[in-house]
């Protein structure tokens, strides 16, 4: 099944011991995924997120399935793929409606 695997740039680490600053997921529904980890819920780490007071941007969006999901997962690199952290963001959470995929 093809849908969307999407990339969420935190505005900070999530915790002095935990220096994540990003999220990569699969959706078949993306406004509705990110409505959700916006709510706090979905993802764990998303809620954690919502619960310290850290926002997020979505930084990137592929068209794929699960197997490109584990294969982007896999490679441990989200900072590379990061549009925010390369300087080159091209959109926001806000506007992720407006978006044509």
């Amino acid at each position: 099944m093809t849908g969307y695997i999407y990339l969420l740039h935190f505005d900070r680490p999530i915790s002095d011991k935990h220096t994540c600053q990003h999220y990569l997921g699969y959706t078949a529904d993306l406004p509705a995924r990110l409505a959700a980890h916006r709510a706090g819920t979905g993802a764990r780490l998303c809620e954690v997120a919502k619960e310290r007071g850290i926002g997020f941007v979505l930084a990137r969006v592929w068209r794929g399935d699960r197997h490109l999901e584990r294969k982007l997962k896999n490679r441990k690199s989200s900072p590379r793929l990061c549009y925010c952290c390369n300087g080159n963001l091209d959109f926001t959470l806000d506007d992720v409606e407006k978006l044509e995929f």
